[in-house]
């Protein structure tokens, strides 16, 4: 019985055996798209904390520090997925890396929205 050879590279990538994967190119392109989403969202953000400080005691819901810091690793995320070459991150990573990107860039406003007063 012989071992599988890991190194062949008589198996193609993921990304041609599917036809419905989207390309890097694409998955680039939705990183951008992202990070336009993103400036929308911060301006929901502000809209938001805006909105509690103005109203009530006073003074925003206490997941305001996790909300920016969401805002923020979206940000990083997306400029990741953007940026690497292709050699230096394999294409389901950075599928993953736009997901999460978009998870986090809507994270920021709904985390702002809590208030627990």
């Amino acid at each position: 019985m012989t071992a599988p050879d890991l190194n062949s590279t008589a198996a193609p990538a993921v990304a041609a055996t599917d036809p419905f994967a989207p390309s890097t190119a694409a998955v680039r392109v939705f990183a951008g798209i992202g990070l336009l989403l993103l400036a929308l969202t911060y301006g929901a953000f502000i809209v938001v904390v805006l909105g509690q400080a103005y109203s009530g005691d006073g003074a925003s819901g206490p997941l305001v520090d996790a909300a920016q810091w969401s805002m923020g690793l979206s940000a990083v995320a997306g400029l990741l997925a953007l940026c690497l070459p292709t050699t230096a991150v394999s294409h389901g990573t950075r599928r993953g890396t736009v997901r999460l990107q978009y998870v986090l860039a809507l994270a920021g406003p709904a985390l702002a929205a809590i208030d627990f007063a």
